[in-house]
């Protein structure tokens, strides 16, 4: 009797199970009618030029506030010449625990957006990153775009004399000459930018 009740308990168990997978399959069938509807609509509204992502860099918006205050009370106190380059890499790895996700149309996603899904594809996790190295308080941290046939990210910052460059979505931080780093990682690049929230500039073409 123990042994049928068991099989008839886990017979249940599986039928609520797929039921539950099924409602999921319904609601993403739901949301992707919703979505290719209003593609037009909500890109329209989303589509942002490199200049334009300047303003997305928020070093006071509130979960990167959060997140830099997490950061700075482990050294108690925080002092920016001894501890910011160590407070740099716990911000790296607080954002390499962030899932890379792509987004089926464009859309931008905030820092609290990215906290809540746990995911954000490769320039929204730069954006968070450089903000949170901002309101740790270098203001010389950008975000680097490379443009040729895909799009590459990147977050730079100078320390110390020395520039450092990280990948949001990998483990490397490098350091060195600024022009040396930057071609390294955007060799192939025809067009890179660097950005942050009080600056914006074009580069020199690195492919030739």
């Amino acid at each position: 009797m123990v042994d049928e009740f068991k099989n008839v308990s886990k017979q249940e168990e599986f039928i609520e199970r797929r039921n539950e997978i099924n409602i999921l399959k319904d609601k993403i069938a739901l949301l992707e009618l919703i979505i290719d509807r209003y593609r037009s609509t909500i890109e329209q509204t989303e589509t942002k030029t490199i200049a334009d992502l300047k303003k997305m860099i928020n070093p006071n918006d509130s979960e990167v506030k959060r997140i830099a205050e997490e950061i700075s009370s482990g050294f108690k106190p925080y002092i920016y010449d001894k501890h910011f380059l160590e407070a740099a890499k716990k911000a790296h790895d607080f954002i390499r625990t962030i899932r890379t996700i792509r987004t089926p149309i464009d859309f931008w996603l905030m820092p609290r957006d990215v906290v809540k899904l746990r995911g954000g594809d490769p320039m929204d996790k730069a954006i968070f990153l450089c903000s949170i190295l901002i309101r740790l308080d270098n203001s010389e941290s950008y975000v680097l775009v490379g443009i040729n046939d895909g799009t590459k990210v990147a977050v730079i910052f100078k320390f110390n004399d020395s520039w450092y460059m990280i990948y949001p979505t990998g483990k490397e931080m490098i350091s060195g000459d600024k022009e040396e780093i930057i071609k390294k990682w955007f060799g192939e690049e025809k067009y890179i930018y660097e950005f942050n929230n009080n600056y914006y500039n074009q580069l020199k073409d690195y492919s030739e």
